[in-house]
């Protein structure tokens, strides 16, 4: 379950990057996100004061936009399959001879903390780490 709902991530937290289409999946898995940097604390022991729980939803909420964030940018740095069977996505080079595409791996070159993320499991972990801290 969810620590933060569409209606928290819009009205109170004033997320804008999900939309109600795509919000469920990101909030839950950020709440799983903070079950591990928690170390499951938050399902045995959910805080009951008010001001604690608003604090737990918001931090579901900014993982969320930050995971959300992470996965668009591993969808941009990647070559991907269309339904006619076509590859699309991030082309290293092309050569005309014989018909040869590359796609490059990692072409991630943004200074983006998410982009960072994206590209390496260390950097994505550090950064939800810094976002579930504050």
């Amino acid at each position: 379950m969810a620590y933060a709902d569409f209606t928290f991530y819009t009205e109170t937290y004033h997320g804008d990057t999900l939309t109600g289409d795509n919000a469920e999946k990101w909030l839950e898995r950020a709440s799983d996100e903070l079950d591990v940097y928690t170390f499951g604390r938050l399902t045995d022991a959910f805080p009951e004061v008010e001001a604690h729980v608003i604090k737990v939803k918001k931090a579901a909420c900014a993982i969320a936009d930050a995971l959300f964030n992470i996965d668009e940018y591993k969808k941009a740095a990647s070559a991907q399959q269309a339904d006619d069977g076509s590859y699309r996505g991030a082309i290293a080079s092309i050569s005309s001879g014989k018909e040869s595409i590359s796609y490059a791996v990692n072409s991630v070159t943004s200074l983006s903390f998410y982009a960072a993320a994206a590209a390496s499991t260390e950097a994505q972990t550090s950064l939800l780490g810094d976002i579930a801290a504050k």
